[in-house]
């Protein structure tokens, strides 16, 4: 699964599923509890309002306080200057504050001295001993105004507060309708009212006397238990039952919040309120999807751009690049992944150059992805073309080989797919000509940290000039007749032509030069006839310790010379080592008599000087046998 889809679905899981869990048991929870919500709500209702109420009161007292102590207030008299300064100090007042509609300053007389007066008349002002200072007291409704008053020396300051719908004190229960039948008041303590709702008739009006009752009982902030009020108990009897929550602030002489309700809305709340969670649980879960698809499409777009970057530049486009502008992970990670390509082209331009200056074909076997990939200059050489990069269409498996090497190249090819190397195996395939040519195979594995092979990288070296010259060679062969090995400029051939192979195969080659000690003493001792059996009994021992990985020739009178093939895994210190041991082991000679051999052998290597002359190379290790000869004889020695 793709990571954006995973991201999609788990954001999705995580966002819907709790949703889906909140829908279900709030929907269980209300169905089976729709009269206590519907409470709980009203309760709301009371509580907040008498917060909103307790500050404006405290508000109010405080803009009291401040106005009565203000100096041309306490001051204020019948003068002209006193007034003048005492109603320019109102207007300010009235001007700076929204809430306030006017103040005004009574006289004994009962008369105006000074300030603004209300535009609607709300109380009269001879009656104002009727009402207690620092208490605010509601005006009827068609004056909409708030007023309170205090004595200020034998003057009385009385301030009027607007109750419109953008009052402070009228802002909550204006914009609070308790759902379709019900209401939200504010009584004062002479039970004068705001109603937040014309719907219907006011409670205070319908259940005066219960109300107080209920108002006498409780303490400022208290909130009451729901009352149901029936009103044909109480003489109404066109009027429905109504479920009511009142609730006290600013003390005896301050305001009684009442939230109520037609009953039978109870019933309805939690069916009501089931539709909104789940029309809430649908929106935001849409919200959600959407948002997680938004997101998910962000994060993992840049990984999609990688992706197909990568895909640009497997297909050959090189210049291909991500591009880098955030300072976030992904812009670093942009950044240097652009780096690494940058690398990875210069090496891969490097890498491509030499091999196509080169006749050798590299071939690489990815085993993750079981495709094989060909240089180049495959296609010079061999007119197979795969119809794809997968292992079972390469040329690998479809070369054609030479009948007698198909069956040793199926097993090797095996081996290789098992993470085996090739052991420089040479075989003959057929090329691009039709004609079967040798070609020399050498890989090596590359592994993970856990030793897996991950991949073969090989080599294909093409051979078949030196291996028909090596074929030639071998025909035209001449022997020493006695011993029946190649004579001396047979075998020079044949080291000259090893050079070659061991460069190609980019493998060590050891010569190995031997000399019969004290050879005069078999012929002298018994015959010449006794010295050709000692010469033949050494060649067949020589011949039988390197036959497998190379080959010998009598170079002369009782020298020999043997080479070996790939000497870094056929040791050549331990063919000697056998030479010395087999001829010491001696053989029954014709005169009935067991006759022992010593041998000194000087051994010339090449790790990696191919452009070493034969005659060169034969020297070097003429002069380590002579250092045997000198040191005791019937040894070896390295040079």
């Amino acid at each position: 699964m793709k990571a954006r889809t995973m991201i999609m679905i788990a954001a999705i899981c995580f966002a819907i599923i709790p949703m889906i869990v909140y829908a279900v048991y709030s929907s269980i929870s209300v169905s089976g509890n729709g009269k206590e919500e519907f409470i709980r709500q009203m309760n709301n209702l009371v509580q907040n309002q008498q917060q909103t109420i307790n500050t404006y009161l405290d508000t109010v007292q405080s803009e009291l306080n401040y106005i009565k102590g203000v100096d041309v207030v306490r001051k204020v008299s019948d003068s002209t200057a006193n007034k003048d300064a005492a109603g320019d100090f109102i207007v300010r007042m009235v001007a700076e504050n929204p809430v306030i509609d006017s103040i005004v300053i009574v006289g004994s007389d009962d008369k105006v001295i000074c300030g603004k007066e209300p535009s609607v008349s709300v109380v009269d002002y001879a009656a104002l001993d009727n009402y207690k200072d620092g208490v605010l007291y509601i005006g009827d409704s068609a004056s909409k105004k708030l007023f309170i008053k205090s004595k200020v020396g034998s003057n009385t300051l009385v301030v009027f507060y607007k109750i419109e719908q953008d009052a402070f004190l009228c802002k909550v229960p204006a914009n609070g309708v308790f759902y379709t039948k019900g209401t939200l008041m504010v009584v004062d303590s002479r039970n004068n009212y705001i109603s937040a709702s014309s719907t219907g008739t006011n409670l205070v009006v319908q259940y005066a006397d219960a109300v107080v009752n209920e108002l006498n009982t409780l303490g400022d902030g208290d909130i009451s238990e729901p009352i149901i009020f029936d009103g044909a108990s109480n003489g109404f009897a066109a009027v429905e039952k109504k479920v009511a929550v009142i609730g006290k602030v600013g003390g005896e002489d301050g305001f009684a919040v009442i939230a109520s309700c037609h009953e039978n809305m109870a019933g309805n709340i939690s069916g009501s309120v089931s539709s909104s969670v789940v029309v809430a649980v649908v929106i935001i879960s849409i919200i959600c999807i959407a948002g997680a698809i938004f997101i998910a499409i962000n994060v993992t777009q840049p990984l999609k751009t990688i992706e197909e970057t990568l895909v640009k530049i497997r297909r050959g486009d090189h210049d291909a690049r991500i591009a880098a502008v955030s300072n976030n992970e992904y812009g670093q990670i942009s950044r240097r992944f652009n780096n690494l390509v940058d690398e990875i082209v210069v090496s891969e331009d490097r890498y491509r150059t030499i091999t196509e200056m080169s006749d050798n074909i590299i071939f690489e076997w990815n085993f993750k992805t079981n495709e094989v990939f060909f240089s180049n200059n495959f296609n010079k050489k061999f007119s197979y073309r795969a119809p794809s990069d997968h292992f079972a269409d390469s040329f690998l498996l479809k070369a054609k080989i030479h009948g007698d090497d198909s069956e040793r190249y199926k097993e090797d090819l095996e081996k290789l797919g098992n993470g085996e190397e090739f052991k420089g195996n040479e075989y003959r395939m057929k090329n691009i000509y039709g004609d079967f040519i040798w070609v020399l195979v050498r890989t090596a594995t590359l592994r993970d940290k856990e030793g897996n092979p991950l991949k073969i990288v090989g080599v294909m070296v093409d051979i078949d000039r030196a291996k028909k010259s090596e074929q030639q060679l071998t025909e035209r062969a001449s022997y020493d007749a006695l011993t029946e090995l190649y004579n001396r400029e047979t075998v020079e051939s044949h080291i000259d032509n090893e050079i070659s192979l061991s460069e190609a195969r980019k493998a060590e080659m050891a010569v190995l030069f031997v000399d019969v000690d004290d050879f005069k003493h078999f012929n002298d001792q018994y015959s010449h006839a006794t010295g050709d059996q000692v010469l033949k009994f050494v060649a067949r021992t020589i011949q039988s310790v390197v036959g497998e990985f190379g080959f010998a020739g009598r170079y002369g009178g009782d020298e020999f010379i043997a080479c070996i093939r790939n000497a870094e895994i056929n040791d050549p210190a331990k063919a000697a080592q056998e030479m010395i041991t087999r001829l010491d082991e001696g053989f029954e000679s014709e005169t009935g008599e067991r006759l022992r051999v010593s041998v000194s052998i000087g051994i010339a290597l090449i790790k990696d000087d191919y452009n070493t002359r034969v005659e060169y190379l034969i020297g070097k290790a003429d002069d380590a046998m002579y250092s045997v000869k000198k040191s005791g004889k019937s040894n070896y020695a390295f040079i």
